[in-house]
């Protein structure tokens, strides 16, 4: 499959299902056997079924009866490990990098393809760097605890900044960022 083309099934890049693998590692995620083996044959470079990654969401949720805090640190550290030991150092230079990287789902097209209707789209919806505030607008169907790690983790990666929440206020859909 073409890097180019839009798959009629949605995937996900093998960096992600890679970073997500690496941040169980690092973490001390325990998942169980079926987990190991789901993310034994990941290749960074190639794509995946979309489904492979809820599957192994699901098992990560069903591993702990207080998910939250764990999905929360799994966002983060993804970003973390996407920044240091990935692209990230590129792109990426100031914590507001990060969201406006997510202007146009920017971000999110270059980890997940196919259909809009089915992957949705993260976009950055309102920026105001005096106020140290953005709202970031999703539709993906990624966990949106793990939205919000991700948000964290690639916001604080650059070091410039030394606070950075990101919380839901009501709709789950908006992802309210205040950064200072």
């Amino acid at each position: 499959m073409s890097d180019e083309s839009e798959p009629s099934e949605p995937v996900v890049h093998g960096a992600l299902m890679g970073g997500f693998a690496q941040a169980c590692v690092n973490l001390n995620i325990v998942a169980g056997r079926r987990a190991t083996a789901l993310l034994a044959d990941i290749d960074m470079g190639r794509w995946f079924p979309l489904s492979k990654w809820m599957e192994i969401e699901r098992m990560v949720g069903e591993s702990y009866a207080n998910v939250e805090p764990i999905r929360l640190k799994l966002g983060i550290e993804m970003m973390t490990l996407w920044y240091h030991h990935g692209p990230g150092k590129a792109l990426i230079h100031r914590g507001a990098d990060f969201l406006h990287f997510q202007t146009g789902s920017h971000g999110i097209a270059s980890v997940i393809r196919g259909p809009r209707e089915v992957v949705g789209s993260f976009d950055l919806a309102e920026f105001d760097s005096d106020r140290g505030h953005a709202v970031i607008r999703s539709s993906t169907p990624f966990d949106k605890t793990i939205e919000r790690g991700v948000l964290i983790g690639g916001v604080m990666a650059p070091g410039d900044l030394y606070y950075v929440d990101v919380t839901n206020d009501g709709d789950p859909n908006r992802l309210v960022v205040e950064f200072h």
